[in-house]
C-alpha cells in the first residue's frame, strides 16, 4: 500500500514538473518570439546556355556569361563562410528565363535575389559600376541598402560609381529579373560591375582581377546583412508588387527575358575600320588576300580584308586587336560579322 502510494506522488511530480515546463516555454514564445529564420539569399549569374547565343557581352578573353558564374561562385563561398545561407540560381552554363530566376528564389524563401552582371554600351565610351533596384516602397529601402554597401567595396577598387538606381517601364520597374522578384515578394537588385567595352573598367578588371570583383560584391552584402541583425535575422517581408495583366515578352514589358546578343564592339571604332588597311600580325593569306585564321580549337576560317577589318574593329580600343581574336572560336567571329 505504502509503495502504490509513493508511485502516485511520484507522478504526481512528473505531471506537474511536465506542466510547469509547458507554461515557461510558452511565456518565452510569447515574450520573445520564435527563433528568426536565418538570412538566405539567391545569388543569379546573369546569361548563361551553351554556345554564344546566352553569352551576354563577349570581349574576349571574357565572356558575360563565364564573368557572372565565377564571382557568384566565390560570393556565395564567402557568404556562407560568414553564416549567410546562400543558393545559386543556376550552378551551370544553362538557359533560364527571368520568371524561372526569381521562382527558384521564391522557393528557397530568399530574402534578397542579387542577378550579377557586366555592362557595355553602343559607343564604348560609357564606364563605372552601376546598380538597379525597384521603385517600389520597401523594395527600393532594402534594395538601396544593399546596393549602396556593394557600391561602396566596388568603388573602393577604383570603379566609378554610376549610383543606385531605379528605372520605369511600362508595366512598372523596367527591368525583367526585377519585375519577377518583386512580383513574388522578393527585394530584388541587379549589379552591373563595370563596362567590359571601355578601356578604362577593362584596365581595372585586368588588374585587380575578378577574385577582386567578388570579394567586393560579398563585404557589400555582409556589411549590409550585420547591419539589419546578422545572419541569424530575415528581411521584413512586403506585399508582392502586382504585375499589370496582359503584359508582352520583352523590353520593358513583364514577360520573360529577350533573347540575350553577342554584344561586340558595332561604333564608330568598327564602322570606320573597314575602310583602314588590317593589322598584319602573320596571318597567312590566299592568293587573293583573304586572311586564313585558325584558331585555337585547330579551327580554320578565311576571311576576307573587309571582314577582317570589322573584327578587328570590336577590339580596336585594346591596342592589340588580334591578340584578343586569337581568343575567340572561329564560330563566334562568324557570327559577329554575320557570316
Amino acid at each position: 500500500m505504502e509503495e502504490t502510494e509513493n508511485m502516485t506522488l511520484y507522478n504526481r511530480k512528473i505531471l506537474t514538473d511536465i506542466i510547469k515546463t509547458a507554461v515557461v516555454c510558452f511565456f518565452i514564445t510569447l515574450v520573445f518570439g520564435v527563433k528568426a529564420q536565418a538570412m538566405t539569399i539567391v545569388l543569379d549569374p546573369g546569361h548563361g546556355g551553351i554556345g554564344t547565343s546566352g553569352a551576354g557581352a563577349i570581349y574576349p578573353p571574357y565572356m558575360e556569361k563565364a564573368l557572372n558564374m565565377a564571382i557568384a561562385s566565390q560570393v556565395k563561398s564567402e557568404l556562407e563562410g560568414a553564416g549567410i545561407t546562400t543558393y545559386l540560381t543556376r550552378s551551370g552554363d544553362v538557359s533560364l528565363t527571368l520568371d524561372q530566376r526569381a521562382a527558384y528564389a521564391k522557393s528557397v524563401n530568399a530574402d534578397l535575389l542579387i542577378s550579377i552582371h557586366f555592362n557595355s554600351s553602343g559607343g564604348h565610351n560609357l564606364n563605372g559600376s552601376e546598380i538597379w533596384t525597384s521603385l517600389y516602397g520597401t523594395y527600393y529601402t532594402t534594395g538601396y541598402g544593399v546596393g549602396s554597401n556593394i557600391m561602396q567595396q566596388l568603388t573602393g577598387l577604383g570603379f566609378m560609381s554610376k549610383g543606385v538606381k531605379t528605372k520605369l517601364g511600362n508595366s512598372g520597374d523596367y527591368y525583367g529579373i526585377i519585375r519577377y522578384g518583386v512580383g513574388l515578394g522578393i527585394p530584388t537588385i541587379i549589379v552591373e560591375h563595370c563596362f567590359m567595352d571601355n578601356a578604362i573598367d577593362r584596365a581595372i578588371l585586368d588588374s585587380k582581377g575578378v577574385s577582386a570583383l567578388a570579394h567586393a560584391d560579398a563585404t557589400g552584402i555582409i556589411n549590409y546583412v550585420n547591419s539589419v541583425g546578422g545572419a541569424g535575422s530575415t528581411i521584413e517581408k512586403s506585399n508582392p508588387i502586382a504585375l499589370e495583366a496582359g503584359a508582352t515578352s520583352n523590353g520593358n514589358t513583364a514577360g520573360v527575358a529577350a533573347p540575350p546578343t553577342i554584344k561586340a564592339n558595332t561604333g564608330a571604332a568598327a564602322s570606320t575600320a573597314s575602310s583602314a588597311p588590317a593589322a598584319s600580325s602573320g596571318f597567312p593569306k590566299d592568293a587573293s588576300g583573304n586572311i586564313i585564321f585558325t584558331d585555337k580549337n585547330g579551327t580554320t576560317g578565311t576571311f576576307t580584308q573587309d571582314e577582317w577589318n570589322r573584327l578587328l574593329g570590336n577590339w580596336a580600343y585594346t591596342g592589340n586587336p588580334e591578340y584578343y581574336i586569337k581568343q575567340v572560336p572561329i564560330g563566334d567571329l562568324n557570327t559577329m560579322i554575320g557570316k
